[in-house]
């Protein structure tokens, strides 16, 4: 028997995305691709050098123009093994509480990016990663104008991590531009099924109920489960 509470969730998404003949969330944006560079204390989970990378700029709800919305940055970067590894941040407060809280941000410049569920590596406390993008991207929320800046200028990235208390660790630096379509082969990210094999998202049955999204979602849009 089909367990009730799983195919409802899926169906839940699958007719949000069909309705919307998007993503349920975070239906426009951008794709880029570039290169992490992790400092040398976590080469041991994304490699060493550089790391491709693909990825993501987006607006939550879809405002438009540059009204302030809840920002999307998610990425694939390939691991130390060359397997994929995906991130799906937005933007969230600061603060111990504020983490835990999707936020609208005014603009890209000082959007600030965080994964809510915290990680487990190994045996490791849960493990928050954030975001970080570089002073010159643009001000407001716009899509047009982070599309125009990406014409002229990489944008770059500070990933970070850290524990619900304690300072937090500088863990790589990501610097991004427009993508080609040679280089941009996915549509969706899925941090629930592309990670390290000694990486969860914690909880893990707050994982198993967002898998179910991103598994309706992709239904929805025609695309692969």
């Amino acid at each position: 028997m089909v367990d009730l509470p799983a195919a409802l969730v899926k169906g839940a998404f699958a007719t949000g995305a069909r309705i919307r003949h998007a993503r349920v969330f975070h239906p426009n944006g951008l794709h880029l691709s570039g290169r992490l560079h992790a400092e040398p204390e976590f080469e041991p989970l994304f490699g060493a050098g550089e790391r491709a990378v693909i990825a993501r700029l987006s607006k939550g709800a879809g405002m438009p123009g540059g009204l302030p919305d809840v920002l999307g940055f998610a990425f694939r970067v390939l691991d130390r093994d060359d397997e994929p590894w995906d991130f799906t941040l937005a933007t969230t407060g600061r603060g111990l509480l504020g983490r835990l809280v999707f936020t609208p941000a005014r603009g890209w410049a000082t959007a600030r990016y965080g994964c809510l569920m915290p990680y487990r590596i190994g045996n490791s406390a849960p493990t928050w990663f954030f975001a970080e993008p570089d002073a010159d991207q643009p001000a407001s929320a716009s899509l047009h104008a982070m599309d125009a800046h990406l014409d002229e200028h990489l944008v770059s990235f500070t990933l970070t991590a850290s524990r619900l208390t304690g300072p937090r660790v500088r863990l790589a630096e990501l610097a991004l531009r427009h993508a080609e379509s040679a280089e941009y082969r996915t549509d969706y990210f899925d941090p629930m099924l592309n990670r390290p094999s000694e990486v969860e998202l914690f909880p893990n049955a707050v994982g198993k109920i967002r898998e179910l999204a991103y598994i309706g979602s992709r239904s929805g849009r025609g695309e692969g489960a």
